[in-house]
């Protein structure tokens, strides 16, 4: 099994904002969506619910549908121990294929860079090109076995380097590649995918903060990694 490589810089603090764009999540290939995913901008303030207020979005789905009901941006800095700059962006979807066997996505990037509006009346290309410094995804699937089968399919295709890492009795696994590190594991009929990108923290930080976030997830409060 490989270590971890070095890692790009990154520091500051985060005001929230809910946005839309791509996944990054290379490491659990996505299926096709349909059109309609939930959808809710803000500015420094929580993500407000553009849906029928009576309705419960959570009822029909296993998957939080804001990220301060997953893992808040303030808690995030405290497990990596770092101050983020940027931008905090919410991702989620509830409607895809059948077949696919997914029934639910929430995406959340911390600590996303953005260009200073004040500089220049131009975007900062460089800046939109940085990926986040973490971003969670979590995924819920008609069943356990469906979810499993989405982490085993993602390590059988994967070219990135391989570590198992299993955590509160649930075994997940590491993948390394050229600019972040993730950690997919699956629990019930949830996938999680954590990737960290490099240089948020010291090389020999970063397996352990990974494996913190995943253990703040998954209810375990003190990990203890074994592969």
């Amino acid at each position: 099994m490989k270590r971890i490589m070095r890692w790009c810089a990154l520091g500051g603090v985060l005001p929230l904002l809910v946005a839309v764009s791509g996944c990054t999540d290379q490491d659990e290939p996505e299926v096709p969506e349909v059109p309609g995913g939930t959808e809710q901008p803000t500015d420094g303030a929580e993500p407000t619910s553009v849906v029928d207020p009576t309705a419960d979005p959570t009822e029909a789905l296993d998957v939080p549908f804001e990220c301060g009901d997953m893992l808040t941006a303030g808690r995030v800095v405290q497990i990596v121990q770092t101050s983020l700059d940027g931008e905090t962006q919410r991702i989620y979807n509830d409607e895809f294929l059948e077949s696919s066997g997914r029934t639910g996505r929430l995406t959340c990037r911390y600590g996303v860079p953005t260009s200073d509006p004040t500089a220049s009346p131009t975007p900062d290309a460089e800046a939109d090109e940085l990926a986040p410094a973490v971003e969670i995804a979590v995924s819920s699937y008609v069943d356990a076995e469906t979810a499993s089968g989405r982490i085993e399919s993602t390590v059988g295709a994967t070219s990135r380097d391989i570590d198992p890492q299993t955590i509160g009795g649930e075994e997940g696994y590491l993948l390394t590649g050229d600019d972040d590190v993730s950690y997919i594991v699956a629990e019930g009929v949830r996938t999680y995918v954590i990737t960290l990108r490099r240089g948020v923290v010291p090389e020999a930080a970063e397996v352990v903060v990974i494996l913190e976030l995943a253990a703040e997830l998954l209810g375990i409060a003190e990990p203890t990694p074994s592969n």
